[in-house]
């Protein structure tokens, strides 16, 4: 709605804030851009990060849960709120807001006597109105190059304005360059010192006529509209469970009634403790399911509104404001999935009932019945295709190969073992070149690491580290991967320099199988502590692990039918056969799904093949009609798992779908 004064038309709802939904105070901008007063943030941080989740050293925005990590995350949680930035430009909007409540008037003129004469022009520094002929006479006069707005531009029937473009937090500058590279926006110094080495760093008009010339815009504002009608079906169902829970109350509190007048005094104790029961466990429930409403509420309504902003501003040519509002859009869909499929894996209804005995021979303390929760499953609402089918349900296809064999490269490649990243990028240790290598999953190569022995298996530690079994001598190094580069962190040396092959990481500790015929699995810790857990009677080459129960797998590289090729070690050194020789043959790789899938590389059976985690559902994903020959390391990540084969100079990436 436009409103006379100084403010152009804008939606108000970006004034207020999402916690509250008053008019914003103090407001405070998360990384992923949306703003909070600053006392509704901090009591919501103090509320969140309680109980369990107290020593969590970030939290998740009230919108669309992206983590939001404050700067100093020693000081006391009630304080982190004040840590995040002001956001200059809604302050500034609220200002103007505030001043434009009703008509504005030429300051001059009123000093002279006419009080009535409207102003045309609005001065931010004095925060004043001029008429025209003031403007010239008396402001222009001693504000030269002041920023002044006009007014009278801002009706329904003209061309709106930029309000507000973003300036630099650093350098003071308006903010007119956007850098593709780290999503942000930025001023002409952020760009000469930050963003020189960037390749794709153009200004906001130019990124903005890139979107509108693709379909990432037109993409974006259909999935917040989908979105936005998931969560709208989610609010819906929680507004008919809490009708059908107070009605199922009430039939309960009516039951408890209708018993208490058939029994003793003695029943009124045991009807309040019943009832009290009752009305906690209905509460207990109750906040639960508000609490989900509330989450999808406030990601319905940030959703429709970031819809609506964003279809405006992209038609109003504000470039600024239509950026911010695209990788907002895009937090937020991505959010919303992530909701979805979380709130489907225990999607219940909630049924509150009272359970009476008949025999009232005996008035013990039972006699009023019990109290009993019930949760049947329930049909999701319309997901519009957020749902996923299982790992163990989706078909596989290859979407690309990857050429590890670099110019410092000697021989050619061996890649022996593989981590794929979840930043999509992929280390290869190559036993031909004694290298790790550093790429990207669409196949750049960023960075070697020469390593002293053979490079075999290797193991994901974390988002940024990675280790790798050497042997030759033997032992652990672990590497670190930050900006892409790979750099030696350090090594655990094994007793007698014992060589090799398999590797996982689990709890801070190290599970490693040695370069022998008869191959003897090791717990290592990083103070060089070793505890023999098994010795198999076959070579093992790789390692994996359960990461449900810790179990360890462990893949046996033998053809003879009667022994098993991937072995299942329990945390009290149980060992157990998950598979024999068969339909995989010198079993290979492993790697293990976030479903607890297990993937298993048949060296001689030329075929990868995916099982459940006890082996009894059992799938060949890839064969030789594949292309798959001599099949070595595998690397699951989310969707995704690269392959790597003996002897080749490229490893193949699949996705399941």
């Amino acid at each position: 709605m436009a409103e006379s004064g100084p403010l152009p038309d804008l939606d108000l709802h970006l004034l207020e804030c999402p916690i509250c939904l008053e008019r914003l105070r103090q407001p405070k901008s998360l990384p992923c851009l949306h703003c909070f007063c600053q006392d509704c943030l901090g009591t919501y941080i103090t509320k969140e990060l309680s109980g369990k989740m107290a020593s969590w050293t970030s939290f998740p925005c009230p919108v669309c849960r992206g983590m939001a990590t404050p700067v100093n995350q020693a000081e006391s949680k009630e304080n982190w709120a004040k840590q995040f930035p002001t956001n200059g430009v809604i302050q500034e909007l609220i200002k103007l807001k505030e001043q434009s409540s009703g008509p504005l008037y030429c300051t001059s003129c009123q000093t002279k006597g006419n009080p009535s004469n409207p102003a045309k022009f609005w001065c931010k520094k004095n925060e004043s109105g001029f008429c025209g002929t003031c403007r010239v006479d008396h402001h222009d006069v001693v504000h030269i190059g002041c920023d002044i707005l006009d007014i009278t531009r801002h009706d329904n029937n003209r061309q709106k304005q930029n309000p507000a473009v973003p300036h630099c937090d650093q350098h003071d500058e308006n903010m007119v360059w956007y850098c593709e590279d780290h999503k942000l926006l930025g001023c002409n110094i952020c760009v000469l010192k930050d963003h020189r080495r960037c390749e794709a760093v153009t200004t906001a008009t130019e990124y903005i006529q890139k979107l509108k010339a693709g379909s990432q815009l037109t993409n974006m504002h259909a999935a917040l509209k989908k979105g936005a009608e998931v969560m709208n079906s989610l609010v819906k169902d929680f507004d008919e469970q809490l009708q059908d829970m107070v009605k199922s109350q009430e039939i309960a509190l009516q039951s408890i009634t209708d018993l208490r007048h058939r029994v003793d005094k003695r029943l009124d104790d045991l009807q309040k403790d019943c009832t009290n029961k009752l009305i906690a466990l209905f509460k207990d429930e109750k906040s639960k399911l508000d609490d989900s409403l509330r989450q999808c509420e406030r990601l319905k309504n940030s959703m429709r509104n970031s819809l609506k902003s964003s279809i405006k501003a992209t038609e109003g040519n504000e470039n600024s404001e239509t950026i911010v509002l695209y990788q907002r859009g895009k937090a937020e869909v991505e959010s919303c999935k992530a909701l979805v499929t979380e709130m489907n894996e225990s999607f219940t209804s909630v049924n509150v009932k009272h359970q009476t005995k008949l025999e009232l021979g005996i008035i013990g303390d039972d006699a009023m019945g019990k109290i009993v929760i019930e949760k049947p499953p329930r049909r999701f609402p319309e997901s519009h295709g957020y749902l996923t089918s299982p790992m163990s349900g989706r078909r596989v296809r290859e979407v690309q190969q990857v050429d590890i064999k670099i110019t410092s490269d000697e021989y050619d490649c061996d890649a022996v073992g593989v981590v794929y990243l979840p930043n999509n990028q992929i280390v290869v240790s190559d036993d031909n070149n004694k290298k790790l290598k550093l790429f990207t999953d669409k196949g750049q190569y960023l960075d070697e690491l020469i390593i002293h022995g053979s490079p075999n298996d290797m193991c994901f530690v974390n988002a940024n580290t990675v280790a790798v079994a050497v042997s030759s001598p033997g032992g652990v190094h672990v590497v670190k991967v930050e900006n892409s580069k790979l750099s030696l962190s350090f090594e655990i040396r094994m007793p007698d320099d014992k060589g090799l092959n398999g590797i996982t990481h689990i709890n801070g500790r190290f599970v490693v199988c040695t370069d022998t015929e008869e191959a003897e699995v090791y717990s290592v810790t990083q103070d060089f502590a070793a505890e023999l857990l098994h010795q198999y009677s076959c070579r093992c080459l790789f390692l994996s692990h359960d990461p449900t129960n810790e179990d360890i797998l462990v893949s046996c590289h033998t053809t003879v039918k009667s022994k098993a090729v991937l072995s299942r070690l329990s945390t009290d050194q149980h060992l157990k056969d998950v598979i024999k020789a068969g339909l995989v043959s010198n079993a290979a790789g492993l790697s293990v799904d976030r479903e607890s899938n297990i993937y298993v590389c048949g060296f001689a059976t030329n075929n990868v093949v995916q099982m459940s985690g006890n082996g009894t559902h059992v799938r060949k994903l890839l064969t030789s009609s594949d292309g798959i020959n001599r099949p070595f390391a595998i690397a699951v990540c989310g969707d995704m798992f690269v392959l790597t084969a003996e002897d080749t100079n490229f490893v193949r990436l699949f996705q399941l779908y």
